[in-house]
C-alpha cells in the first residue's frame, strides 16, 4: 500500500516549475522557513553519505546587487540572442514565454527577497566518473529544496549565468577557492494561482528497455 497521497506528491513534483516572473518582490522570506526546507533537502541522496554540501542565503541588498551584476555580465547578451532566435524561428508561445520570463528575471534579479547559493565542498575533476559523482551528490538536494519551498508557496529558478563570473561571485560571498557553487536560486513567494503540470513527452517515447532505442512496449 502507498504510504503517501500519490495524487498530492505527483502534483508537487509535476508543478514545481522554474519561477522567474510570478515573484512577489515585496514580501520577505522568513529564514526559519528556508532552514526547515534545507533540513528536508539535506535528506536527498549523497554519495558515500558524506555531508559535504552547504547553503548560503543572501538577503543583503548590496551583495544581491553584485551577484545580479555578475549574472547580467553574460546574461544580457545571452538572453538577447535568445529573444532574436525566438523571433527568427517563430517559436511557439511556450518557448516565447520562457525567454520573456528569463529576460524579466534578468532585469529584476537584484530585487528578489533572497538568493540561495547551493555549494559543495571541493572541486570536480575532469573524468566522467568524477563529474557524475560530484554533481550527483548535490543536485538531488537542490531539487528537493525547490520542491520543499514550492510546497510553502515560495518559487525558485535554477540559474547559473553568474558562474561565468565565478571568481567575482566568490569574492562577493567570501567563498574560498576549494568550494564549488552549484547554482543561484532566486527565491520569492510566488504570486497568482498555482501551477499546472509542465508539458512533456510521454514516458513511453523517451524510455528504452535493455538497449538504446529499444521500446519499452
Amino acid at each position: 500500500m502507498a504510504e503517501f497521497d500519490l495524487e498530492q506528491t505527483d502534483r508537487l513534483m509535476m508543478t514545481t516549475k522554474q519561477v522567474r516572473k510570478r515573484l512577489d518582490l515585496t514580501r520577505a522570506i522568513p529564514i526559519d522557513v528556508v532552514l526547515r526546507c534545507i533540513d528536508v533537502a539535506s535528506r536527498a541522496p549523497i554519495g558515500g553519505n558524506m555531508q559535504i554540501n552547504r547553503w548560503l542565503l543572501v538577503d543583503d541588498p548590496d551583495i544581491k546587487q553584485g551577484l545580479a551584476e555578475c549574472y547580467r555580465a553574460m546574461g544580457t547578451d545571452y538572453l538577447n540572442a535568445g529573444v532574436e532566435q525566438v523571433k527568427a524561428a517563430g517559436s511557439d508561445s511556450v518557448q516565447k514565454r520562457v525567454v520573456e520570463s528569463s529576460v524579466y528575471l534578468l532585469d529584476h534579479l537584484h530585487e528578489v527577497p533572497m538568493m540561495i547559493i547551493p555549494i559543495r565542498m571541493g572541486r570536480p575533476d575532469n573524468t566522467t566518473f568524477g563529474q557524475a559523482t560530484f554533481w550527483g551528490s548535490v543536485t538531488p538536494g537542490v531539487w528537493s529544496l525547490q520542491m520543499a519551498l514550492r510546497s510553502r508557496g515560495i518559487g525558485t529558478a535554477w540559474t547559473t549565468l553568474h558562474l561565468y563570473e565565478e571568481q567575482r561571485a566568490c569574492t562577493l560571498l567570501g567563498l574560498p577557492d576549494d568550494v564549488t557553487q552549484i547554482a543561484l536560486l532566486p527565491a520569492a513567494f510566488y504570486s497568482g494561482d498555482g501551477f499546472s503540470p509542465s508539458a512533456r513527452r510521454p514516458a513511453h517515447e523517451i524510455t528504452y528497455l535493455n538497449s538504446w532505442r529499444q521500446p519499452v512496449s
